[in-house]
């Protein structure tokens, strides 16, 4: 009895997270620029863990999925598209 009100009380506490945690992010989720983009790009070629061939290429695919993932981000926020 005890190990299911413990369950229910973390259960409840994730629960609040998460939500507290979707409230506060909203709409204040910023894009990453090139030059942040740059900036951690260069601490990974220093690193060895990326090869500095195609940065460009790089860029234009992650630039691509971050305003796509806004886009979808953005149809959460407004609901009157349904």
């Amino acid at each position: 009895m005890l190990l299911m009100i413990v369950i229910a009380v973390v259960v409840f506490g994730v629960a609040v997270a998460v939500v507290w945690f979707v409230v506060a992010r909203g709409s204040s989720v910023s894009e990453t620029t090139e030059q942040e983009f740059d900036d951690v790009y260069d601490e990974l070629v220093a690193e060895g863990t990326l090869d500095d061939a195609d940065r460009a290429a790089a860029w234009r695919d992650f630039h691509a999925w971050q305003v796509k993932g806004e886009g979808e981000r953005s149809s959460w926020d407004d609901p009157s598209d349904e």
